[in-house]
């Protein structure tokens, strides 16, 4: 994570959870991420083709010159990027894991700006699939931002953390589960040899399609 925003709000989120694997929705307090919330957005999981913002911060809405509140999420990906995200929630969705994107969004003028996304999962009165919590930050503020708005979003990174344990699927592996997921896609998965972490820790790392799983979170 490298925005301050993204560190932020996944510190929040990580505190409200507690020992569950995802916080209500009704435990988020406005008051106590004022300082981002601006960047944040809550999104609603309609079906595998929707997923509407039910929320978003006004920073974030004037990136894109025009309130998202009631749009959908997937309409701001490229066509060729919009499997990977679906396949990325997925994850999010289903095995509640916290996701980080790096994307690169761009105007009809072909300004580009770097950001940075955080996507963590929700329960809404106990039920899962159902609300995550998210944020975007620029890596920079050019003078045209909010003035030309970004249009087309493209991915350039993806990374899932679990918090605190490895999912199902990574506990065992003698006989690994088929993953059946909402979106249609059975990702493929395959074992890559341990990478040494920014903090000196051994990080397992597993590939699902072509992304990188790292599991990640506390070492208390």
């Amino acid at each position: 994570m490298k925005h301050q925003v993204t560190r932020e709000l996944f510190s929040y989120w990580d505190g409200l959870r507690g020992g569950r694997t995802a916080p209500e929705r009704s435990d988020i307090d406005p008051a106590e991420i004022h300082q981002i919330l601006g960047d944040t957005f809550i999104l609603e999981y309609d079906n595998e083709t929707s997923l509407t913002f039910r929320l978003a911060g006004t920073r974030l809405c004037g990136s894109f010159c025009r309130e998202l509140k009631g749009r959908n999420f997937f309409d701001l990906w490229s066509p060729e990027d919009l499997s990977s995200m679906k396949l990325l929630l997925t994850a999010v969705i289903e095995d509640e894991a916290a996701a980080v994107v790096g994307f690169k969004g761009k105007t009809e003028r072909n300004q580009e700006l770097d950001f940075e996304s955080i996507l963590l999962p929700l329960r809404h009165y106990g039920q899962p699939k159902s609300r995550l919590l998210g944020a975007a930050s620029p890596a920079d503020m050019p003078y045209w931002i909010g003035i030309w708005p970004v249009r087309e979003l493209t991915i350039s990174s993806m990374r899932l953390i679990w918090p605190d344990e490895r999912p199902a699927f990574m506990r065992n592996q003698e006989h690994p589960p088929k993953l059946q997921h909402k979106f249609g896609l059975t990702p493929s998965t395959s074992i890559l040899p341990p990478a040494v972490g920014h903090n000196h820790h051994i990080t397992p790392e597993r590939r699902i399609g072509h992304l990188t799983v790292i599991e990640g979170g506390r070492r208390d």
